[in-house]
């Protein structure tokens, strides 16, 4: 191995290369294989009841009106709808990769200007291929990994012109992309503009009265015409008291005044721990700041003062929040990584024993992933699958080279790290996926409504009174009528429907009816659908 390791070592750029050509497999292979899940049902369903409405400012979802979070993201979705010419997982899904992937060059280009292309090249993997957005948020067709790229560019926005004391373009740029964000989430990006703002002028910079200049106030102002505009062509269609108000819940709803006092406290204890295992392994960085001294490296650097500042700040925020998920906390992960990699990279020669630890347990961990990966064509959920014998000829070796150079280039330890991590989600990608199409429970929820949609052809679906509809089948069957599913009691259904529209009705609302079944399927808690015309 020898000529290849002197291959390697003046070649920093070539793992990178490597981790180029791997991450379009990574991200894309077997992208709309499972069916909608989480909070995915929701964004596609209001998308696409904007378009049959032709109403593109007031949302709705199975046709009753929903504020739960303004229309940016949906306005993308029915855009790349468009784009593709088609309405399915895939296509859902597409934007999430887009952000992530926007997120990653964000950060090269951020990190990799204050200090250096090799930690922003380490920074972008880091955000990237962490555990919870590797293996999860990244195949989900949510709102959160776009709010995180908007919100980065924003913290940006203010350092980078901050430092050139453009005070003016500062404030307006900056208010603008907190528009973007609050159009994408509502009220949180505030939270987040309002931190950067403060620990920007007050803690790094020490030019606090600018917070009270004429440039920030026609930043604000900026913010309010944005913001404002939307919400004067949403009052023209309805009113905003409901809406401002569930807004205003949805901010408020997770923190520590919606829960009771066990819970928060649960939460309290908890919260460091999840933060670290969702985002392994690179929340294991966080060990390198263990070393003296680490508080005068960060006053001596600005850049990285500012991300261990605006991070420090906004931790209380999820901290105190019993309702916080882990994607909520993708605004976080840029600025904890940005420290991290530096402290890793910049003290590695010293052989603290935070980097002997991050070393050890990580190249442990990919030799022992490497290893069990043999077994995969003997496990009864992958044995099946075609090709699997050779699909783990090809990965097993790819795996296992990049454990052998994680430990022999020590210099080049984080690109390679980040390649076997997007190597291993191609294995996910290949046998995990697959096997879970064969056992979530969504499959044969989406099996049973495209069956729906089938049977109604272009005749519309309703709800007979409060039948329980989940939004994944309402998306499914809305998607193949053409039609909203709304509810026999709604205002908003059309005065006289079609005569030829079919009814979904629990078993409760079928007694002493007369009525023609056409299909029947269970969803959730047991509860049996029947799809029917009455007599």
């Amino acid at each position: 191995m020898a000529p290849l390791l002197s291959w390697l070592r003046p070649r920093p750029w070539f793992p990178v290369l490597l981790c180029l050509l791997v991450l379009p497999l990574a991200l894309l292979l077997n992208l709309g294989l499972l069916p909608l899940i989480a909070d995915e049902p929701i964004r596609a369903l209001v998308a696409l009841e904007l378009k049959l409405n032709g109403n593109f400012f007031v949302s709705t979802l199975q046709g009753e009106y929903y504020f739960n979070k303004p229309p940016l993201f949906n306005w993308l979705l029915l855009g790349f709808f468009r784009m593709f010419g088609a309405i399915n997982e895939w296509v859902i899904r597409l934007p999430t990769v887009v952000a992530l992937l926007g997120m990653g060059g964000s950060l090269y280009y951020f990190v990799g200007r204050r200090l250096g292309r090799g930690l922003g090249m380490a920074a972008a993997l880091a955000f990237v291929t962490s555990g919870r957005m590797l293996f999860y948020d990244s195949g989900l067709g949510l709102i959160d990994t776009l709010h995180a790229l908007v919100t980065y560019l924003g913290f940006m926005a203010v350092f980078e012109l901050g430092e050139r004391r453009r005070w003016r373009a500062l404030f307006v740029l900056s208010y603008a992309i907190t528009a973007v964000g609050f159009l994408l989430k509502g009220l949180p990006s505030l939270v987040f503009q309002g931190a950067a703002l403060v620990v920007y002028f007050v803690l790094v910079a020490g030019q606090w009265r600018r917070l009270l200049s004429g440039a920030h106030a026609l930043g604000l102002a900026v913010l309010a015409a944005l913001v404002g505009g939307y919400f004067a062509v949403y009052h023209h269609f309805h009113p905003l008291r409901e809406y401002l108000a569930t807004l205003l819940e949805q901010s408020t709803q997770r923190t520590v005044a919606a829960h009771a006092w066990r819970e928060s406290l649960v939460h309290l204890v908890k919260y460091p721990f999840d933060f670290v295992s969702d985002f392994l392994p690179w929340t294991l960085l966080l060990l390198c700041l263990a070393r003296p001294g680490w508080r005068r490296v960060l006053r001596g650097h600005p850049f990285l003062l500012f991300n261990a500042l605006l991070f420090a700040a906004l931790t209380p925020v999820f901290w105190l929040s019993p309702g916080t998920i882990p994607r909520y906390l993708f605004v976080l992960t840029p600025l904890c990584f940005t420290v991290g990699v530096y402290f890793y990279q910049h003290f590695w020669a010293e052989r603290r024993w935070p980097q002997r630890v991050f070393d050890g347990v990580l190249l442990a961990a990919m030799a022992l992933l490497t290893l069990c990966l043999v077994a995969v064509p003997i496990i009864p959920q992958a044995a099946h699958q075609p090709g699997v014998v050779w699909k783990t000829a090809l990965v097993v070796p790819a795996l296992a080279g990049c454990t052998w150079a994680f430990w022999r280039l020590p210099a080049q330890r984080l690109v390679w790290l980040g390649l076997f991590l997007l190597c291993a989600r191609v294995v996910f990608n290949l046998f995990v996926l697959p096997a879970r199409l064969l056992t979530r429970d969504e499959t044969p929820y989406r099996t049973a409504a495209l069956r729906v949609a089938a049977i109604a052809g272009h005749a519309p679906v309703y709800k007979l009174a409060d039948t329980h509809v989940d939004n994944d089948e309402a998306f499914y069957i809305t998607r193949g009528t053409g039609h909203i599913v709304y509810s026999s009691t709604s205002a908003r259904l059309p005065a006289a429907p079609a005569k030829d529209a079919f009814y979904l009705a629990e078993d409760r609302y079928l007694t002493d009816r007369r009525y023609h079944q056409y299909y029947e399927f269970v969803i959730d808690d047991g509860i049996r659908l029947h799809l029917v015309k009455f007599e």
